[in-house]
């Protein structure tokens, strides 16, 4: 069983330390930023948890924000305070969980270890992804002022970045739970 063999604080430092900050932010953002803006625009999503949005959809919540400051500068210090840190500490969890749940794990017949280069590209895709994300939010909603074309452009960018960093995790994920309890390698 894999709870037998997993390494405590002491031994895997790194590992714990990333995941625990990770939690801690996860645990932050939604309690302290999510919900607060949810209050603030009359029960809308961040952008970054929105899965559903559309370019139209962030461009209707931009001009909502310009007449909501306190909401817009929520957003903004979401991402100028524990957002900075997340992707990075999500990020470096994933990838020392995801090598150390690969060791004897096997994947499609082939011992797991051997397509961990491979592996490690989606948390890596998702830690690079989000700080994309970050960016473009901060690009386009208040204080920053687009003219209406590059909002467009940015609207329809952070709609699908957004996607795209959810569906990364998500897969990196159900690797991680894969190589952890599904088949050991063994040599035939």
């Amino acid at each position: 069983m894999i709870l037998r063999r997993w390494p405590g604080p002491r031994q895997a430092p790194l590992l714990w330390g990333s995941g625990v900050l990770s939690a801690v932010l996860l645990v932050w953002m939604n309690l302290g930023f999510a919900s607060r803006f949810a209050e603030l625009t009359g029960g809308r999503a961040m952008p970054d948890l929105d899965i559903e949005s559309t370019g139209q959809g962030m461009l209707s919540l931009r001009t909502l924000l310009e007449g909501r400051l306190d909401a817009a500068e929520l957003l903004r210090d979401m991402h100028l305070g524990p957002d900075l840190v997340l992707p990075a500490s999500l990020c470096l969890f994933v990838v020392l969980l995801m090598r150390r749940v690969a060791l004897g794990a096997g994947l499609y017949g082939r011992p797991a270890e051997r397509l961990l280069p491979a592996l490690l590209a989606l948390p890596i895709a998702y830690g690079i992804v989000d700080y994309a994300e970050n960016i473009v939010s901060l690009m386009l909603f208040p204080p920053s002022s687009p003219t209406p074309g590059t909002a467009g452009l940015l609207a329809e960018a952070l709609s699908w970045l957004t996607r795209l960093k959810f569906a990364a995790l998500v897969i990196s994920g159900i690797l991680v739970l894969r190589l952890a309890f599904g088949p050991k390698y063994t040599h035939a």
